[in-house]
């Protein structure tokens, strides 16, 4: 069996995630559980969320509620490619 546990964070903890997690030996993910360099934004809640695998490969999440009312666009893009000025522009 494995789990997907979701961790509440402040945003700025999410956008450094990454980092952190390489200088562990632990590779980041994006939603579609590929290799990430950046937390990906989550349009419909809206949120910012980076993933993880911990050593019994259970899926690990940091999570970032953002600003401002869900909405299906723009769906799922990358920290750097949201939309400026949109409600999830903010770091």
């Amino acid at each position: 069996m494995s789990l997907h546990v979701a961790f509440d964070a402040a945003l700025a903890d999410v956008l450094a995630a990454p980092s952190i997690l390489r200088a562990a030996g632990i590779v980041p993910l994006g939603l579609s559980g590929n290799p990430a360099d950046e937390p990906v934004v989550l349009g419909w809640m809206p949120a910012a969320a980076i993933y993880f695998q911990d050593p019994d490969g259970n899926l690990l999440e940091y999570i970032a509620m953002l600003d401002g009312p869900s909405k299906a666009e723009p769906g799922v893009v990358p920290w750097s490619r949201r939309r400026p000025g949109s409600r999830v522009d903010k770091a």
